[in-house]
C-alpha cells in the first residue's frame, strides 16, 4: 500500500491535480484509472505464480526471454529509480512541504540533507523495522484519506453524477489513463518477494489486496471533488487546500505532513527494491550494497542543492522515459513466459495488449510533455 503511489499522495495531491476539465467526472476517472491498470497487475500476478525473488521484474523478463534482454530491462529500471531517488527529496522540500508549511522555506536546504539521511538509516535498519515503519505510514495514510473523504463529502456532498461522463469523452478517458499510470510503483514490493514468508500465494494476495485498497481509497477520495471549485484542486496539495478552505488548519497540517511522509514511504520502498535488484544482478552481499546505495543517495541529494529549484524538472522526464520503457519490456514479454509454461491463451494476449498500450501511453506522455507524475 505504501508503495502504490502512496495512498494519501495519490488521493490528496496527484489525482486532484490531474482532473482538470474532467473534474465533474472525478469518480468515473478514478474507476477508469483502476480498471486500466488491472491488466498490468494481472500480468505481474501471473508472473509471480512461478517467480518470487530479489530480481523482481528483472527475474520475470529473464524467465520469459533470457538474460540479455533482462539486463536491458534492469538497466532502464535502475536509471529510472536512481534518478527518482535523486530528485524527489528536492520535490518534498521545495514543493510539497512549503505548500502546507510556508515557514519551512528558510530550512529547505537543511531538510534536503536531513531527509535522505533519515530514509537511508531506515532502509539500512533490519528489514522488520523497515517494514514496520512502512506499515505504520500506510495505516496513517488510510486514516488521513478517510478524514479527507469525510471532509470532502461534508464540504461538497456526495454527487452520484461523479460516476457519469461529462463533457468531452476523450478528456475523461485520457484523465483515466493518466490516473492509471499513478499506480505503477506497485511493482516495488515484487523485489522483496523472495523474503516474504508464505512465498508466491502471500506475495500475490498481498499485492492484489494492497493495490485494490489504494484504488478503492482513490475512488472514495475523488468522487466528492466533482462538485468542488477548480481553484481548490489546482494547488500542490489539494487536500491541504480543501482543509484550509474549510477552516480546519490542524487537519490541513496533518495532511501536509502525511503527504510528505507518503512520498517518503514510496522512496523507502524504491531504495529497498534497488538494493534487492543489484543483489540479484551481482550476488554481492546485500548489506554492502545497501551501504553503497545509501551513500550514493545521500550524495546525490546533497549535490542537487547546487540547483535544487530545477533538479526536479530536469530529471523527471528521463526518469519517466526509462520507467515506461522498463515496464514495457515486462508486459511485452509476458506471452513468451506464458508459452514457456504451457498456458498461453487468448486472454493472455488481451492482457498483454492492454498492458503494452498503457506503457506506450506512459512513454508518449513522458516524451510529449504531458507528464504523468
Amino acid at each position: 500500500m505504501a508503495a502504490t503511489g502512496g495512498p494519501l499522495y495519490l488521493s490528496g495531491s496527484l489525482l486532484p491535480g490531474l482532473l482538470g476539465e474532467a473534474a465533474p467526472s472525478a469518480g468515473l476517472v478514478a474507476v477508469l484509472g483502476a480498471a486500466m491498470f488491472a491488466p498490468t497487475l494481472l500480468i505481474w500476478l501471473r508472473y509471480s505464480e512461478e517467480i518470487v525473488s530479489a530480481g523482481g521484474l528483472y527475474a520475470f523478463v529473464e524467465s520469459a526471454v533470457g538474460h540479455k534482454v533482462a539486463l536491458v530491462q534492469a538497466a532502464l529500471w535502475l536509471v529510472s529509480y536512481g534518478l527518482y531517488l535523486s530528485y524527489t527529496v528536492a520535490y518534498i522540500c521545495y514543493d510539497l512541504l512549503p505548500a502546507a508549511f510556508p515557514g519551512v522555506l528558510p530550512f529547505r536546504a537543511a531538510l534536503q540533507l536531513a531527509i535522505p539521511l533519515a530514509l537511508a538509516a531506515l532502509a539500512l535498519a533490519p528489514i522488520r523495522w523497515s517494514m514496520t515503519a512502512l506499515a505504520s505510514v500506510a495505516a496513517a495514510q488510510v486514516v488521513l484519506v478517510a478524514a479527507l473523504v469525510w471532509l470532502s463529502v461534508g464540504h461538497f456532498g456526495a454527487p452520484a453524477g461523479a460516476f457519469v461522463g461529462h463533457g468531452e469523452p476523450v478528456a475523461v478517458a485520457v484523465t483515466g489513463a493518466n490516473t492509471s499510470l499513478l499506480f505503477i510503483c506497485a511493482s516495488l514490493p515484487l523485489f522483496l518477494a523472495g523474503e516474504v514468508r508464505g512465498g508466491s500465494p502471500a506475495v500475490r494476495s498481498g499485492l492484489a489486496a494492497g493495490v485494490a485498497t489504494v484504488a478503492g481509497l482513490a475512488v472514495l477520495a475523488a468522487f466528492p471533488l466533482s462538485a468542488s471549485a477548480p481553484r481548490l484542486l489546482s494547488g500542490e496539495v489539494a487536500g491541504v487546500t480543501i482543509a484550509d478552505s474549510a477552516g480546519m488548519p490542524l487537519l490541513a497540517g496533518l495532511l501536509g505532513v502525511g503527504t510528505a511522509a507518503s512520498v517518503a514511504a514510496v522512496m523507502t520502498a524504491e531504495f529497498l527494491a534497488v538494493t534487492r535488484l543489484v543483489h540479484a544482478l551481482t550476488n554481492a552481499p546485500l548489506r554492502r550494497i545497501s551501504r553503497v546505495v545509501a551513500l550514493t543517495f545521500v550524495a546525490a541529494s546533497a549535490a542537487s542543492l547546487i540547483d535544487a529549484d530545477h533538479v526536479y524538472d530536469a530529471l523527471l522526464r528521463p526518469s519517466l522515459v526509462a520507467l515506461w520503457l522498463a515496464q514495457l519490456v515486462v508486459v511485452a514479454t509476458y506471452p513468451k513466459f506464458a508459452a514457456k509454461n504451457g498456458r498461453l491463451r487468448a486472454g493472455d494476449l488481451l492482457l498483454t495488449g492492454a498492458g503494452v498500450a498503457l506503457m506506450a501511453y506512459g512513454l508518449y506522455s513522458a516524451t510529449s510533455g504531458s507528464l504523468a507524475t
